[in-house]
C-alpha cells in the first residue's frame, strides 16, 4: 500500500487489523492527551515494522501513525502474523531483538531528558543513531533528514530554534556539515582530539549552574587562525557561486549559496572585529574590511554577467591576498608551531576552492591555456602542503586517517578537472568538478578543525 505525505495510516483507539512494514519513506507515531498538543513517540525510517509493542500487546492502537513523506508499506494480517510468530522461533527471536533495541532507544531518550543532556548532545546522538554503523576512523557518513526539522525537534523534546542552534554548534565544532536535508557526519571530528584521547567521543556537556556565557573578547590561537583562514576560502567560494550563476548552472542553488556565504563572511568579520586583537592583526583585518563592500556589491548584488568575469576574478584574487595576509599575521600572533599546521591545512582548504574557481573562469579568461598554469601551481602547493601535514600528523591516528581520506578525495577532484568524453558538454563537466570539490572541501575543513584543537 502507498501513502502520500501527511496521510494517516491508523489512528489511536482504532482496532489493530494489520501489521505494517515500512518499505520506503518515513512515518511518525504520536499520541495526544485531550487539550494538549500531540507528542511524537517515534520517527520511523524504512525498512522497519511499525509499533511492534502495541501490535503484540493489545487489540487497539495506542498511537496515531502519519506519513511524513510518500511511503510504501506492506500490510500483513495481524492475526496471521501472531500465529506465525508462535510457530517460528527464528522470527520470534528477531522480533524480540527489534523490540529490545527500540525499548533501549526510548529509554535513552527518556534518560537524556532526566539527566539534562544538552540539546547539542541529544542532536548528535540522534544523528549517529540515523547513521547506524559508524564506519572507519575518518571520512564521512551522510544521513538524510526525511522529516521536517520541527518534527525532529518535537521528537527530541526541543523547539525548532534549539534544534537549529544545536546543528550550528555541531557544525561550528566541525562534527557535521549541513547541506539542506543532508547532514555529513565527519567521523574523525567525533573524537576528542583536544584532550589527546583519540578513543573517546567528543561530548557536549551542560555548563555548571551559575556559569554565564559572555561575549568572547579574545579567541584561542587555533580558532583565530582558523577563522581568518576561513575568510580566504569563503572569498573563493563566492566567486564560484557567481560563476555558476553567470553560467546558468543550477542558478537557484547558487543564489542561495551566495547568501549563505555572504552571511558567514560577515559573521566572521564581526566576530574578529569584536575580539581583542594585536594592532598588527587589527590593521590587516581593516584591510579585508575595506575590500569587502566592493567585492560584496559585485559578487552578491550585481547581475552575474559573463562580461564581468575578468573583473570579478581580479577582485577575488585581491581579497584573497588580503585575507591571506590576515591569516599569516594570526599565525605569527599564535607563537606556536602548531599554529603553522592550522594555517597550512587552511591553505589547502582555500586551494580546493581556488582551483575550482580557476577551472570555472577559464571559459571567460583566455581559455585553458591561460588558466592551466594557475591550476597547476595551486595543485602543486596543495600536494606539498598535504605531505607536510601527513608528516606532522603521523602520531595522531584520527589525523593520519583523515589525511588519507583527503589524499584519496584530492585524486578524485584532480582527475575530474581533466576533460572526459563521458561528460559531453561544459555544464556536465562543471557539475562533476563542483561536486568533487565540495566533497574535498568537507574533508579538508575537518582536517583544519582537528589541527585547531591541537593548538594549546
Amino acid at each position: 500500500m502507498e501513502l502520500v505525505a501527511n496521510e494517516e495510516l491508523f489512528r489511536a483507539g482504532t482496532t489493530i487489523r494489520a501489521a505494517h512494514l515500512l518499505l520506503r519513506g518515513s512515518i511518525k507515531r504520536s499520541s495526544a492527551v485531550t487539550g494538549q498538543a500531540p507528542t511524537i513517540i517515534e520517527l520511523i525510517e524504512s525498512p522497519q515494522l511499525l509499533g511492534p509493542g502495541e501490535l503484540f500487546a493489545g487489540t487497539r492502537h495506542t498511537s496515531t501513525a502519519t506519513a511524513i513523506s510518500p511511503c510504501l508499506l506492506l500490510a500483513i494480517d495481524s492475526q496471521r502474523l501472531r500465529q506465525v510468530v508462535r510457530q517460528d522461533s527464528e522470527l520470534s527471536w528477531r522480533l524480540l531483538g527489534d523490540l529490545a533495541r527500540r525499548q533501549c532507544a526510548l529509554e535513552d531518550d527518556a534518560s537524556g531528558h532526566r539527566t539534562g543532556l544538552t540539546g547539542t548532545q541529544r542532536t548528535l546522538d540522534y544523528l549517529l543513531e540515523l547513521a547506524g554503523d559508524p564506519g572507519g576512523l575518518a571520512g564521512e557518513t551522510t544521513v538524510l533528514l526525511k522529516a521536517a526539522k520541527k518534527t525532529i525537534a518535537a521528537h527530541m523534546g526541543m523547539t525548532p530554534e534549539s534544534f537549529s542552534r544545536s546543528l550550528r554548534e555541531l557544525s561550528d565544532n566541525g562534527v557535521i556539515v549541513v547541506d539542506g536535508r543532508h547532514v555529513h557526519i565527519q567521523r574523525a571530528a567525533l573524537l576528542d582530539t583536544a584532550t589527546g584521547d583519540s578513543t573517546r567521543r567528543l561530548s557536549f556537556s551542560r555548563k555548571p549552574r551559575g556559569e554565564r556565557a559572555s561575549p568572547a573578547r579574545s579567541l584561542a590561537p587555533g580558532a583565530l587562525i582558523n577563522a581568518c583562514g576561513r575568510l580566504r576560502m569563503l572569498s573563493q567560494r563566492m566567486a564560484i557561486a557567481w560563476g555558476l550563476l553567470a553560467s546558468d548552472i543550477a542558478p537557484s542553488q547558487a543564489r542561495v549559496r551566495l547568501r549563505q556565504l555572504e552571511g558567514e563572511f560577515e559573521r566572521i568579520l564581526a566576530r574578529l572585529s569584536a575580539a581583542d586583537l594585536p594592532p598588527a592583526l587589527s590593521g590587516h583585518l581593516q584591510g579585508v574590511a575595506d575590500l569587502w563592500p566592493a567585492y560584496r556589491a559585485t559578487v552578491i548584488e550585481a547581475v552575474a554577467d559573463p562580461a564581468d568575469a575578468p573583473q570579478l576574478l581580479a577582485m577575488s584574487e585581491d581579497i584573497l591576498a588580503a585575507t591571506d595576509r590576515l591569516t599569516g599575521q594570526a599565525e605569527q600572533a599564535a607563537r606556536t608551531p602548531a599554529g603553522r599546521t592550522v594555517n597550512i591545512a587552511g591553505r589547502n582548504r582555500m586551494l580546493s576552492q581556488r582551483i575550482g574557481k580557476f577551472f570555472l573562469f577559464a571559459h571567460w579568461s583566455g581559455g585553458d591555456a591561460a588558466i592551466r598554469p594557475h591550476i597547476e601551481a595551486c595543485a602543486q602547493e596543495f600536494e606539498d602542503n598535504l605531505e607536510q601535514l601527513r608528516q606532522s600528523g603521523r602520531k595522531q591516528p584520527e589525523l593520519a586517517a583523515q589525511l588519507q581520506e583527503v589524499a584519496s578525495q584530492w585524486q578524485k577532484f584532480h582527475h575530474a578537472l581533466a576533460p572526459n568524453l563521458s561528460r559531453p558538454g561544459r555544464a556536465a563537466h562543471v557539475r562533476t568538478v563542483m561536486a568533487e570539490g565540495d566533497r574535498l572541501l568537507r574533508h579538508v575543513d575537518t582536517t583544519v578543525k582537528l589541527y585547531e584543537r591541537l593548538v594549546k
